[in-house]
C-alpha cells in the first residue's frame, strides 16, 4: 500500500493496494469522493432501516407479561439506527489502527510500501529501537474511481446489516446471546459455555495470533441482561467453587424441573470460565474474538501505546461491556455493540480468502462482493457464503472448530431474506 512518507499513523483502507489517507480529524471528511453517495443513500433510507431494526428487536416471540414488556422495551433500543450510523461511518472513514511493517521502498516513485501485518507480535515490535508504524483497517465501501464503487459499498453495508439483524432476531432482540440449544429436553444453563457445536473458551486464534487471545479467568462473573423468554434465565458465568453446577436447568414446556447437574451438548455442567457467549451485532464470541477486539480497540491497545477507541475498557476482563456497562454514557454504550460487530466484519469477513486447490478456484469475500454486483446482484450463493462465514467461520461446510455434524447452517433462508429486505 503506497503511502506518502509523513504521518506516523496512516490510514490504509481495504482491500490491499488502495491509496492511503492521513488520519481524519472528524467524520465530515471523506476518504473518497464516492463515499458521499453511500452516506446520502443510507441516510435517505434511515426510516426504513430504523423500522426494520425496531421490528427485529421487538419480535421473536416475547411474552406479553409486564416483566417481558419491560425487557422488550429495553431490547428495542439494543440496535438503534443512529448508533449504527455513527459506528458505520466512523469504522468506514477512520477504522482502527494495526501494526505494520514499513521498510520497503517502491522503486517506481520512492514511496514507502506499507504492509499491514496483523500477525506482528508486540514483543517482536519492541525488539527494534523505533516504535512500530501503524496502518488502519476500515469497513470497505468500494474501490475509488470505478463505475460501481458506491453500489459495491452499499451492498457491503447491506450484507453486514442483514447478518446483524439475523443474529439479533435469533437472540430475540437481545444484545446478549440467548439459551437456545435443547439438550435432552432441557435448556441447560451450561450452554453459556458453548452451544450449537461450539465451546467458546476453546475458540482459539491461529498460531500467529494466539498472543492476542483473552486468558480465561476462573472466578470471573457476569450475567446477560436477557435470557430469551419468560421461563429462560439469562446466561451467567462464575467459578465452580461458587457454582458447583449451573443451578436449575431451564425447562422446555412439558418437562419437569431438574435441581442438579445437567450438561450441555459438550458435557459441561458448570459455568467456570464460560463468560464468552455471543454479544453485540454480528455476535462476538470466544476468547479469540474478544481478545482481538481488546488488542485493536480496547485497553490492551492503549497499554501498548497504540491508538484505542475504548482505552478504558478491557474486553478480556469485561466482555459484558459490549452490551452494558455501569456508567451513564448511553450514546457510547449503544455504539459499542455496533462497533464490535463492524470490527468482526472487517477482521473475519472482509479479510476472508481461501486459496483454490485442484479444481477449486478458491473464494475470497471482496472478490465475491465485486463479482456479485457486476453480475447483477442475483447470485444467492454469495449471500449463502457470507452467512456461512459469519455463523460457521468458513464459506462452506465442513468448517473447522465445530463438532461433527454441527457445521451446517439452520437459518440460511432467514439470513437471505434479511439481505433482500435491507438491499431493497
Amino acid at each position: 500500500v503506497p503511502v506518502a512518507p509523513a504521518p506516523p499513523i496512516a490510514a490504509s483502507p481495504l482491500p490491499p493496494g488502495a491509496p492511503v489517507a492521513v488520519p481524519l480529524p472528524n467524520m465530515e471528511i471523506l476518504r473518497y469522493e464516492h463515499h458521499a453517495a453511500v452516506w446520502a443513500h443510507v441516510q435517505a433510507n434511515k426510516i426504513a432501516l430504523s423500522n426494520l431494526m425496531s421490528r427485529v428487536a421487538r419480535g421473536g416471540g416475547m411474552s406479553s407479561s409486564s416483566h417481558d414488556d419491560h425487557r422488550a422495551g429495553r431490547n428495542s433500543d439494543s440496535y438503534a439506527y443512529m448508533d449504527f450510523y455513527r459506528a458505520l461511518r466512523s469504522m468506514s472513514e477512520q477504522g482502527y489502527a494495526v501494526p505494520v511493517v514499513a521498510d520497503v521502498v517502491d522503486p517506481a516513485d520512492d514511496t514507502i510500501v506499507v504492509v499491514v501485518d496483523e500477525e506482528l507480535d508486540n514483543d517482536a515490535v519492541n525488539d527494534t529501537d523505533t516504535p512500530p508504524m501503524l496502518g488502519r483497517n476500515v469497513f470497505y465501501l468500494g474501490e475509488p474511481d470505478t463505475e460501481n464503487a458506491a453500489v459495491v459499498g452499499l451492498v457491503n453495508v447491506a450484507a453486514f446489516l442483514s447478518q446483524a439483524m439475523a443474529d439479533a432476531a435469533s437472540n430475540l432482540g437481545s444484545c446478549d446471546e440467548v439459551n437456545s440449544e435443547v439438550v435432552g429436553g432441557y435448556l441447560p444453563q451450561s450452554n453459556a459455555c458453548g452451544q450449537h457445536g461450539l465451546s467458546y473458551e476453546d475458540m482459539f486464534c491461529s498460531e500467529e495470533e494466539r498472543f492476542m487471545e483473552c486468558e480465561p479467568v476462573a472466578d470471573m462473573e457476569t450475567m446477560a441482561a436477557y435470557g430469551g423468554g419468560a421461563n429462560v434465565s439469562p446466561f451467567f458465568c462464575g467459578s465452580k467453587e461458587k457454582y458447583p453446577f449451573a443451578s436449575n436447568a431451564d425447562v422446555v414446556p412439558g418437562r419437569p424441573a431438574v435441581d442438579g447437574p445437567l450438561s450441555n451438548a459438550n458435557g459441561r455442567t458448570d459455568v467456570e470460565g464460560c463468560c464468552w457467549w455471543g454479544r453485540g451485532a454480528i455476535n462476538t464470541r470466544g476468547i479469540c474474538q474478544y481478545g482481538k477486539l481488546n488488542y485493536y480497540l480496547g485497553a490492551r491497545a492503549a497499554a501498548e501505546d497504540r491508538p484505542a477507541r475504548y482505552p478504558d475498557i478491557d474486553f478480556c476482563l469485561e466482555p459484558s461491556s459490549i452490551c452494558h456497562r455501569d456508567d451513564d454514557n448511553t450514546r457510547r454504550n449503544g455504539e459499542i455493540r455496533w462497533v464490535s460487530g463492524l470490527f468482526r466484519w472487517i477482521d473475519n469477513v472482509q479479510s476472508y480468502a481461501v486459496v483454490g486447490i485442484d479444481d477449486d478456484d478458491g473464494w475470497n469475500y471482496l472478490g465475491a462482493l465485486n463479482d456479485f454486483v457486476a453480475g447483477g446482484m442475483t447470485d444467492g450463493m454469495f449471500v449463502h457464503g457470507v452467512s456461512a462465514i459469519v455463523t460457521r467461520g468458513c464459506h462452506r461446510s465442513p468448517c473447522p472448530g465445530y463438532a461433527e455434524g454441527m457445521g451446517e447452517m439452520t437459518d440460511a433462508p432467514e439470513r437471505y431474506g434479511y439481505f433482500l429486505q435491507v438491499l431493497d
